[in-house]
């Protein structure tokens, strides 16, 4: 089963979080028949998401994220909750890098770099926040931690991986994220900087057989951590029909006049599961009812 974990080091100088969501990804790139590449972006951003939204979030919030750099691979958005519940897709799931540019992981050339990283954190009974940054190099993880930086203040380091195997499927998918907190010394960033950079990239140590104990030895080496919490991680359940027919009763009248007399039904097709919805005349025409008699003119 996947998790993730959240730990602090014994003096109280950084946060870190570890997660293994090989099944996560692997369903995720299979609910949308994603290529290879866009499988290790989609999967890359839904690991950061996991870990961002559960330091970030408490209770019933949410986070909706949107990365649109106007490379090939389009939109890559990403939804969480505090509980690591996901769903995310990409606009186009089919699109492929070189090989040059596969061997040497420039996934940066799908992704773009001409656009930004938008959150929007939403909170029961207030306004929702948006944070919005330009970003850095297209990849993914770096990404997600200059915003954190800059948008949230947090100095951190974040680092995701995806290994898919020459089938196209996903064998091993997770990542890690630390935070600096108030009073850790310049040495001890130095010496955390540097066993990141010796360390293997963590896809390659989780299909080692690495767990999170392990991960977070090879990244603090002799410091002691506290194990706060290790929580599971699963895709978010499907949106029900009924969410579909809200959206749809958003909709002008005129629009679903014309679907009722000249497409004589709908077809809805979830963007975070790929799975279509059938709305026949009659349905619609519920909905066009409904829409009427709840018009602001009427109590």
């Amino acid at each position: 089963m996947d998790y993730l974990t959240k730990s602090i080091t014994e003096n109280g100088h950084f946060r870190a979080y570890v997660t293994d969501m090989t099944e996560v990804v692997g369903q995720s790139a299979k609910m949308h028949a994603a290529s290879p590449d866009a499988t290790v972006i989609l999967g890359r951003a839904l690991i950061a998401t996991a870990l961002m939204g559960t330091s970030l979030l408490k209770g019933t919030d949410q986070m909706h994220i949107n990365i649109n750099g106007r490379g090939p691979i389009g939109q890559i958005v990403t939804e969480t909750n505090a509980q690591a519940l996901l769903r995310g897709y990409v606009t186009n799931a089919q699109v492929s890098l070189s090989q040059a540019d596969r061997k040497n992981e420039r996934y940066s050339k799908l992704v773009g770099l001409n656009g930004t990283i938008r959150v929007t954190k939403m909170q029961p009974g207030m306004n929702p926040y948006n944070g919005e940054v330009g970003l850095a190099t297209g990849e993914i993880g770096d990404d997600f931690a200059f915003y954190l930086a800059q948008s949230e203040q947090i100095p951190n380091a974040v680092g995701v991986s995806v290994f898919v195997d020459s089938k196209g499927e996903v064998q091993s998918a997770g990542g890690f994220m630390i935070q600096t907190l108030p009073g850790a010394a310049e040495n001890e960033l130095d010496l955390l900087e540097q066993h990141i950079k010796r360390m293997p990239n963590i896809s390659s140590m989780l299909s080692e057989g690495y767990k999170a104990e392990q991960i977070l030895a090879q990244l603090f080496g002799n410091s002691r951590l506290d194990i706060l919490d290790t929580i599971p991680v699963k895709l978010a359940p499907e949106l029900p029909k009924k969410w579909y027919a809200s959206a749809l009763k958003s909709l002008p009248e005129s629009e679903l006049k014309a679907m009722i007399e000249e497409d004589h039904g709908a077809e809805i097709v979830g963007r975070f599961t790929g799975k279509k919805y059938q709305f026949t005349e009659d349905e619609l025409r519920q909905i066009l009812l409904t829409k009427k008699n709840s018009g602001p003119d009427k109590k």
